[in-house]
């Protein structure tokens, strides 16, 4: 039945975590997405959400990966993907994802969630997920993430994430930012450092 499985020809890349599902953005749901979010939701298999976009993914942002992801349709995965909840009921919660393709080594992650989602573990969750795919990849060495430095709760998240400070950002809406990052053999042993003490 429409919206109840997700469309094959727009989703060529899912992953799954304990509790939520990502799903790659591609030139298709991003142009719904601006046109007829009932239409996009539909596409991706969610109810209609009663709140979209998710406030970091305005219509500027939206715009600018749709321009990319028509480019260059190989940016698939490392453009957006969209953070859906499971449980209690399949939900579009917010979104997380990639500036781009990998640099030099490098690619820079970003986050942003409806505020009903928030303190909730979910952006460390779909931040964490997306990062182990990006590692994944033998052309990833490091990955970046910049945020405001009075936003407590994105730098929160970051951190969970295995990232270390590393120096100033970019500016943002003339506010400067700050940098993090983590390289793969750190953000793997964050990992098995974690999963040693859940064991005991």
């Amino acid at each position: 039945m429409a919206g109840e499985a997700i469309d094959d020809a727009l989703r060529p890349l899912q992953l799954r975590t304990s509790r939520l599902d990502l799903i790659a953005a591609t030139a298709d749901t991003v142009a719904l997405e601006l046109r007829d979010v009932a239409a996009f939701a539909t596409a991706i298999g969610v109810p209609v959400p009663a709140q979209w976009p998710a406030p970091l993914n305005d219509e500027d942002s939206q715009r600018w990966y749709l321009d990319m992801l028509q480019r260059d349709p190989r940016s698939v995965g490392w453009a957006l993907w969209y953070v859906v909840r499971r449980e209690p009921q399949r939900e579009l919660i917010g979104v997380v994802g990639f500036k781009g393709r990998p640099d030099d080594g490098e690619c820079e992650i970003g986050y942003s969630l409806l505020p009903a989602f928030h303190g909730h573990g979910y952006a460390t969750e779909a931040a964490r997920a997306l990062i182990g795919w990006a590692f994944a990849r033998e052309d990833v060495a490091r990955v970046t993430a910049e945020t405001l430095a009075d936003l407590v709760d994105s730098i929160r998240v970051i951190e969970k994430c295995a990232m270390m400070f590393v120096g100033r950002g970019s500016e943002e809406a003339g506010q400067p930012t700050v940098r993090y990052a983590v390289t793969r053999a750190a953000f793997h042993g964050a990992d098995e450092q974690s999963s040693s003490r859940r064991s005991r």
